[in-house]
């Protein structure tokens, strides 16, 4: 039986660390398939595996995926224990497309510079199909899904677990078809654990960094190579939009803001418009590392190599003084420098007078009116007039089948109250 989880965001000592998600929605219906489409990869299909090895392979999965004393089916595919209350068939398919997932996104970290994570570390992934289960057993209110670091004193699992120190839990919002499931928000939290794995066991790193890195993975493009997709990213997404209208304005956070926000700030800055704000900017920062080149793969690549070393930069006495190491190599010149290069990204990337195909979503999304000058909050009437999206919009960039088909369901990001639109949950 799952028990009580106790959990930390940023928190020193026993306790687990925690990344809430922003849930994922406004994706467009499921586009149909033709011929060429069909001919693409299943989900989570090998390069090279012929469609009958495939078939039985996954075959051989949805019959051992059987139902455990917790009411859930349970899927082994290294290294996910992949569990589920849906059907023996959705927990086979996410085992597999979490293996796709975990090869390709290590081939990007590898792109970036960064090691393979540990060969042998087990990984539970479990996805309910209520948002009411994953709150009872233990996914935080007003989270979309989070990923954790897990001890085993937490006692809801033997000692026997393989899984032991990383945890992935989610909800599907009552969607029970795979292939319709919109896979942002696994994708997301999919980025914390691969960039955990390699830090290390609780090593902690930059809050900005590790949110921003995770928002560039939301719109992964399996169909596409590291580059195409690495690429693509100032082009597609729901943040790309709010930061063309952010930046240059007095809503936009100085780089220091950025820079310097631990996870204490960012957890409070939630309960307000800055928290999606801090997300936006948070992936505009991690975007121009992925997106520029040798610049920016190496900044973060040294980003990652000292918070292997020495944990995120935080004060360490009452007189506020920061670690050496974290001074050493980013001095202020050198954050100037950065801060420099970010905002030229910006300016060439996300022009004012540019558009995304997705841009009028993107907007809606994260609460903000698309027909407005500027970002002003949608309010409840306002939403029902734009939440229908406009011909023009309907086309999402870097779309394809990425071996599966795209959700049709998206998720509602209509306001609970009258005043402030977008996704309430983060």
């Amino acid at each position: 039986m799952l028990r009580k989880r106790a959990t930390s965001i940023g928190t020193v000592g026993l306790l687990a660390t925690v990344w809430l998600a922003l849930p994922v929605g406004g994706q467009t219906a499921a586009p149909r398939e033709d011929a060429k489409a069909q001919s693409k990869p299943k989900i989570g299909q090998r390069k090279g595996e012929s469609d009958e090895k495939y078939s039985k392979r996954r075959e051989l999965i949805v019959r051992r995926a059987k139902k455990d004393d917790d009411g859930l089916f349970t899927a082994q595919v290294q290294p996910f224990i992949v569990r589920t209350d849906i059907s023996p068939e959705f927990t086979a398919d996410t085992a597999l497309y979490m293996e796709m997932l975990h090869r390709e996104f290590g081939l990007a970290y590898q792109k970036m510079g960064l090691p393979p994570g540990p060969p042998k570390e087990w990984i539970e992934v479990i996805i309910y199909a209520d948002r009411e289960t994953y709150l009872k057993t233990g996914g935080g209110a007003g989270s979309g899904g989070y990923f954790a670091q897990a001890f085993p004193f937490f006692q809801d699992r033997p000692q026997s677990w393989k899984a032991q120190h990383y945890r992935l839990a989610m909800f599907t919002d009552g969607e029970k078809e795979f292939a319709r499931y919109d896979k942002s928000t696994l994708k997301h939290e999919a980025a914390h654990m691969e960039l955990q794995m390699r830090l290390g066991y609780l090593v902690d790193c930059p809050r900005w960094w590790n949110e921003g890195q995770a928002a560039c993975f939301e719109f992964w493009d399996f169909d596409k190579s590291v580059d195409e997709n690495l690429k693509l990213i100032p082009t597609r997404g729901r943040y790309a939009p709010v930061v063309r209208r952010l930046w240059d304005t007095d809503k936009f956070r100085p780089f220091s803001y950025v820079w310097d926000i631990d996870a204490a700030s960012w957890h409070a800055d939630m309960t307000s418009e800055q928290g999606a704000l801090n997300y936006c900017q948070a992936w505009s920062l991690a975007a121009f590392m992925l997106n520029e080149g040798r610049a920016g793969r190496k900044a973060f690549n040294t980003i990652f190599e000292l918070s292997k070393r020495v944990g995120a930069d935080r004060k360490v006495s009452g007189a506020g003084k920061k670690t050496l190491a974290w001074q050493s190599k980013f001095p202020k010149p050198a954050q100037e420098e950065m801060e420099a290069q970010w905002m030229e990204w910006i300016r060439t990337h996300l022009p004012k007078d540019g558009r995304n195909a997705d841009e009028r979503e993107g907007l809606i999304n994260l609460g903000y009116d698309p027909d407005a000058e500027g970002l002003v909050r949608l309010t409840k009437e306002r939403y029902a007039e734009v939440k229908k999206p406009k011909d023009d919009s309907a086309k999402v960039s870097g779309k394809g089948s990425e071996r599966r088909k795209k959700s049709g369901k998206p998720k509602s990001t209509e306001p609970d109250d009258g005043s402030a639109g977008g996704p309430q949950d983060f």
